[in-house]
């Protein structure tokens, strides 16, 4: 029989990324939403690409244009600020994924090709499995969803 644990130890503190995980419903090894919308390192799932890189943003963008047509701005100008205000996380998730068939985050840069950069890089992002196991930008983002 174990023993019971002390009742006045101390109880281990999260940190806010862990905290944030746990109120959203993830587990804390997977990367934080600062980390995940603005840091370039690392690698992401096509799951996760679709849900943040794909999902949230494009719902977000919709949210601020509204915003900012109440606020009183012309059509074509929200459009231009939502798209500039959402740019820096949409090249950071795409070179998360990028990272994840072990190509150079640079590759994110095809979304400034006019007319059908986006649309190809969104195929290709969404749609090609990453490297198995791990690679030179970290390990595998699937084992994170495993665990």
């Amino acid at each position: 029989m174990e023993p019971l644990p002390n009742a006045s130890a101390p109880a281990a503190r999260l940190t806010l990324d862990e905290l944030t995980a746990l109120a959203l419903g993830a587990e804390p090894a997977r990367p934080g939403l600062a980390r995940l919308y603005l840091g370039w390192h690392g690698r992401i799932a096509r799951r996760q690409f679709w849900l943040h890189g794909v999902l949230a943003l494009l719902l977000m963008s919709v949210v601020l244009e509204g915003l900012l047509e109440i606020a009183g701005l012309a059509n074509e100008l929200t459009g231009k600020l939502a798209n500039l205000v959402f740019l820096w996380p949409l090249f950071a998730l795409s070179a998360k994924r990028q990272h994840d068939f072990n190509f150079s985050g640079w590759w994110s840069l095809v979304h400034l090709v006019p007319g059908v950069g986006s649309l190809v890089l969104l195929l290709v992002d969404g749609l090609a499995p990453g490297t198995p196991g791990p690679n030179r930008f970290g390990p595998n983002p699937r084992a994170a969803f495993r665990a």
